[in-house]
């Protein structure tokens, strides 16, 4: 007896000849759409990264120029304050007290009380010199009172001590007697003269102006002190000074004028020498630390004084210009 064996060919797991992948085309076309992805986050992070760099060279020049306003700010506001009384009329001061600067003799131009604040349109003419050459153009003011708070008697530095109509210099560090009541009649504070200018450069370097002030301090070798010179901040390319002068006698700046004839003083306006300096209008062009890629600052940047021409600098340093107008508090007789 014959018998057939079939073999069953339905259970058998189905196979292939070849492995089944990405074609050519295909991996091609996911490359394309991942570098195309990535370059777009590239191109975004970039962006970014710019926008950050921008957002913070403007609040840097913003910082600046703030700091360079509130600290001119209340020693503007104190011109003329003399302790107890607002008259430099009043104050005695005696022989033999020397401003140096430079080891040359400033005193005249230091200790000139009567004009608590001077202002020299577009130019330098102070008798110290400048840090390393005062940028052209840019004014300067000159500022000088006693401190805002009472100080103890110091030997070396200039204070004053005031009463109510009368006042006197010294540096001994003993209150002066004769006509100066005794305190608490009267009061002693410091000395404040300031002199506020643009130099060329920096602390940064040679190519970065800064905003500096020559300011009186304690003299190592005694005297009434020295004229030191200091850097405010970096980076402020002009200050302009105008002066708000009351002339109808209300308290109130009916005009603001630039001292193009030299020195505008409170008792020394050219057109009305009754005229009375009662508030500071100060303009100042500040910029960035370093060049900025991609920017190109063509400004035009237009000084309140008549005499100079707009401001185009042409380069890739973000700048800022800013005004304010400080009052006076102590003015009139």
């Amino acid at each position: 007896m014959f018998s057939t064996h079939k073999t069953d060919t339905r259970l058998r797991p189905a196979s292939s000849d070849r492995e089944q992948g990405f074609t050519l085309i295909e991996m091609m076309v996911a490359m394309a759409i991942g570098l195309v992805l990535i370059l777009g986050a590239v191109n975004i992070y970039a962006q970014g990264r710019q926008s950050f760099r921008t957002a913070e060279s403007i609040a840097r020049v913003q910082e600046n120029a703030r700091f360079a306003l509130d600290l001119m700010g209340p020693d503007i506001r104190l011109v003329n304050f003399w302790g107890r009384n607002s008259e430099a009329a009043y104050v005695a001061p005696p022989a033999g007290l020397i401003v140096t600067c430079n080891a040359a003799d400033v005193s005249a131009w230091a200790l000139n009380l009567v004009n608590g604040i001077e202002a020299v349109d577009d130019g330098y003419t102070l008798p110290c010199p400048a840090f390393s050459g005062a940028q052209p153009n840019s004014d300067v003011l000159v500022l000088r009172h006693a401190s805002g708070q009472p100080a103890a008697p110091t030997a070396g530095r200039l204070q004053i001590q005031s009463g109510r109509v009368s006042a006197a210099l010294f540096n001994t560090g003993i209150i002066p007697g004769g006509a100066i009541p005794a305190p608490p009649a009267s009061v002693t504070h410091d000395v404040v003269v300031n002199a506020y200018y643009v130099d060329q450069q920096s602390s940064l370097g040679a190519n970065v102006p800064s905003l500096r002030r020559l300011s009186l301090v304690p003299a190592a070798g005694g005297g009434a002190g020295t004229m030191q010179d200091q850097e405010i901040i970096p980076g402020v390319e002009s200050l302009q000074v105008q002066l708000g002068i009351d002339t109808t006698d209300d308290g109130a700046a009916d005009r603001y004028v630039d001292s193009d004839a030299g020195i505008i003083t409170p008792g020394d306006i050219a057109f009305d020498p009754d005229a009375e300096v009662v508030s500071v209008r100060l303009w100042m062009l500040v910029r960035a630390e370093q060049r900025e890629n991609g920017h190109t600052d063509a400004g035009p940047y237009v000084p309140p004084d008549a005499d100079l021409a707009a401001i185009t600098p042409n380069d890739a340093f973000r700048r800022m210009a800013l005004t304010t107008t400080i009052k006076l508090r102590n003015t009139g007789s």
